[in-house]
């Protein structure tokens, strides 16, 4: 029998699936919340509450009702930021003050603290007006929204009222920003903080085949030079320090060029995708469980500050560019092992184009690692979905 107190996690979606098993096997109860009665934790939670957890008034009366001793966000920004502001008025742990978060999560308020601060971000802009002076091609974003929704790549003056157009169609708040884009290869930092210090880091090689502003291939990285990752380090822990980040992770993701990295996104929630799984598979450490322990008060053990890459595995998001009806995952002629396969729609279901959907994730080891690295941008040839 469980005797842990009672602890509430702010998402039920499959990709926080494994904070919710992982917080459990520590021996806690965990309610969760979510606004989605179908959402797979609501069904192996200790108990499923269904409420919109964009609802901060609703949230704080939720956890003073069941008196928790811990608040656990999920995988999206959403869940991160209500906890803050509901961990800061209960004084729970694992959380950033609000105002660190609207530095952290909100682009244009972070491209505006890096550029003041020195880091390596693309130039930004609020306007059409102020990025007049900036060299074309221009990525256009919505300040709040994820997963690549409303990113328009503007090649030419005209093509910009459109551009921001759509970003602000995306965007609860209709706030956008307007950057210099920057050539190079998409990679990923996930850095475990304690007592300000960065103590375990993961450099994962991410693609965008589907859609151009949405991963749905990686591994864990076989690209990135040694003197570049120090580099990265030595300045997200730099930031880590300037910000006054409290502990927990801080996942980044980072075009590279050579021996240039510019800083594009910056969150303090764990990453979506099963990005989670990706690591424990390929380095055998308890990436998920290392999440939960801020939030828990528990102590984590770090064997190493950036472990083994053991097996060569990769993830794969299956997404598609037009509208199906899912009947079944087909792979194709791959020499790979297929170690976890995770459909997300049940037969007879509609699988929208992405960005906004996806028909299942799986993960694959290679043979040699050689293997993965030429394969894992070309998963997206091998998988597809057989609809009859």
């Amino acid at each position: 029998m469980k005797t842990q107190p009672n602890v509430l996690m702010l998402d039920a979606g499959f990709a926080s699936f494994p904070l919710l098993r992982a917080t459990q096997q520590q021996g806690y109860c965990v309610s969760v919340c979510s606004g989605k009665a179908e959402d797979p934790g609501m069904f192996f939670a200790d108990e499923a509450i269904l409420q919109d957890y964009r609802q901060y008034d609703d949230v704080l009366h939720i956890a003073r009702e069941r008196n928790i001793c811990a608040l656990l966000p999920g995988v999206t920004d959403v869940s991160y930021l209500t906890g803050a502001q509901v961990a800061c008025e209960l004084g729970l742990p694992g959380y950033d003050h609000p105002d660190v978060c609207t530095t952290i999560f909100i682009k244009d308020a972070f491209r505006q603290w890096a550029i003041q601060h020195g880091y390596p971000v693309p130039m930004a802009a609020k306007s059409e007006t102020e990025a007049a002076e900036f060299s074309f091609p221009l990525i256009v974003k919505p300040v709040d929204a994820y997963s690549g929704l409303g990113i328009t790549r503007v090649q030419a003056a005209g093509e910009l009222a459109d551009a921001i157009a759509t970003a602000r169609s995306a965007s609860s708040s209709r706030e956008i920003v307007i950057e210099t884009f920057c050539e190079g290869g998409l990679h990923s930092h996930s850095a475990f903080i304690r007592d300000g210090k960065i103590v375990c880091e993961f450099f994962v090689d991410e693609y965008c085949t589907v859609y151009p502003w949405q991963v749905n291939s990686s591994s864990l990285s076989l690209r990135l030079s040694e003197s570049l990752r120090q580099r990265v380090s030595e300045c997200l822990q730099t930031l880590v320090s300037e910000l006054g980040l409290v502990d927990g992770l801080l996942h980044t993701q980072f075009i590279a060029n050579d021996d240039t990295f510019w800083l594009i996104e910056l969150t303090r929630r764990c990453p979506g995708d099963l990005y989670s799984r990706l690591i424990e598979l390929s380095t055998g450490q308890p990436y998920s469980a290392w999440f939960t322990h801020p939030f828990l008060s528990e102590s984590s053990q770090f064997p190493f500050i950036r472990p083994q890459h053991w097996r060569a595995v990769a993830r794969h998001t299956i997404s598609v560019q037009e509208k199906q009806r899912f009947s079944a995952l087909s792979l194709g002629a791959l020499d790979a092992k297929l170690i976890e396969v995770v459909p997300l729609k049940r037969p007879g279901e509609w699988v929208n184009p992405a960005p906004g959907d996806r028909a299942g994730i799986i993960f694959a080891e290679f043979p040699e690692f050689t293997d993965l690295e030429k394969m894992t941008p070309q998963l997206y040839k091998f998988w597809s979905l057989r609809n009859s």
